[in-house]
């Protein structure tokens, strides 16, 4: 982090959960939507917008918007430093959406292509390609993944294999599925796709922050994702990852290349970032993002991942003994994630809906419904206690046969 930004003074997850006032009110089950901003990148946030008010260029001159931007920078070279990337292949984005997106629009698409998904994508996954498919017939694979309670990464990447071809210009799938926590095999899947001429684009919303990624190492094309879930950031900045190999391909918002010898308002150097970012930034966005993922680094990714861990398989040892509940995805930690989803055995969805209205209403514990399953999702992160899961659980008895 740059130091006019300071060094967060959070190092552990007790000091964290302190920072964190909703926690006071609320078993909070929802980072896999939105998560809470600590309390310490708020008032950065707000000092920082302070300061760049007082400063602003038009009164100052260029040197405070050079100011500004050098710290947004360091804010990049930040996540970049937890993805295990460079700087210069980190885009900054609105969201994972946005950045999924930007990802897509820089193919030229012809009717008749190809594109691959997953089963377990997100919406907006889907109504992109279904728009796609509208606007130029790109015909689309939909790759099942398997049961969600019985799955493993052994029959999805058997799938993948048989349905995946050359044909197929962009194979998109998530790193943890939204829908029930299912880890998916994305360095196995990209290798299988780039032995076929496919591009991969890895949808990070659900994974980075929650586990330690090395973008890098998965390999693929593109790797999107948001600071408003596990990284604790703001809402309104995400991210995409252009890998090196991508990047003199990478071109969605049309600008121009510059060629020997001829002047032009070509982008030099070809970053992410470059390609990317149009007008003017909201560096406050970026510069929150950059102090919550410092926050993280040092309490330590795979600390808050072993911590969350705990939690999930004590989640999952008491919604077993739970009459009428039944988990809907894998239960084993190397195929899940810190994303529980639970099903109703006799719940329509108005039932699944009361339930989870007497959570919060009764007992202050927020959790998500997940229509597409009618399921209940419960995101642990690593704020979260023991206390708050066990809360949850005697909350569940009491409800789960009378709702």
């Amino acid at each position: 982090m740059n130091p006019n930004d300071g060094e967060p003074a959070i190092r552990t997850i007790a000091q964290l959960r302190a920072d964190l006032p909703l926690t006071k009110t609320y078993a909070y089950f929802q980072t896999g939507t939105f998560a809470p901003v600590p309390e310490s990148t708020q008032r950065m946030m707000a000092a920082a917008l302070q300061e760049e008010n007082a400063q602003i260029i038009a009164i100052r001159g260029k040197e405070a918007g050079l100011a500004f931007y050098q710290r947004a920078e360091a804010a990049r070279q930040t996540l970049a430093d937890l993805l295990g990337v460079a700087a210069a292949d980190v885009a900054w984005a609105y969201n994972t959406t946005a950045a999924t997106r930007m990802a897509v629009s820089s193919f030229d698409w012809q009717r008749g292509d190809k594109i691959a998904v997953t089963d377990m994508e997100h919406l907006s996954t889907y109504s992109m390609v279904e728009g796609l498919q509208q606007r130029w017939g790109v015909e689309t694979t939909v790759i099942p993944s398997g049961d969600g309670p019985s799955y493993t990464p052994d029959f999805f990447l058997a799938q993948l294999d048989r349905q995946l071809t050359p044909d197929h210009r962009l194979l998109i799938m998530s790193h943890v599925a939204n829908i029930d926590g299912r880890r998916l095999p994305v360095k196995e899947a990209t290798r299988i796709a780039a032995s076929r001429g496919v591009k991969t684009l890895i949808d990070g919303a659900q994974s980075i922050g929650e586990f330690p990624v090395n973008v890098a190492e998965v390999g693929a094309d593109f790797y999107s994702g948001s600071a408003h879930k596990w990284l604790m950031g703001p809402a309104g900045v995400g991210f995409l990852v252009v890998a090196g190999k991508q990047r003199p391909y990478y071109n969605p918002h049309f600008l121009p290349t510059r060629r020997d010898g001829e002047a032009s308002h070509a982008v030099a150097p070809r970053t992410a970032g470059a390609l990317s970012e149009l007008g003017t930034p909201n560096y406050t966005l970026r510069l929150g993002a950059g102090h919550s993922v410092a926050i993280l680094q040092q309490i330590g990714i795979a600390q808050s991942e072993q911590h969350m861990r705990g939690l999930s398989e004590h989640l999952r040892a008491g919604l077993g003994e739970i009459s009428g509940v039944r988990l809907a995805g894998p239960r084993p930690w190397a195929f899940s994630s810190s994303i529980t989803t639970l099903q109703l055995q006799d719940g329509a969805p108005e039932r699944c809906q009361q339930l989870i209205a007497r959570l919060l209403d009764d007992y202050r514990i927020v959790v998500k419904f997940r229509p597409e399953i009618c399921g209940i999702r419960v995101t642990l992160a690593a704020f979260n206690n023991i206390e708050e899961v066990d809360r949850l659980l005697n909350a569940l008895v009491r409800l789960a046969s009378t709702s």
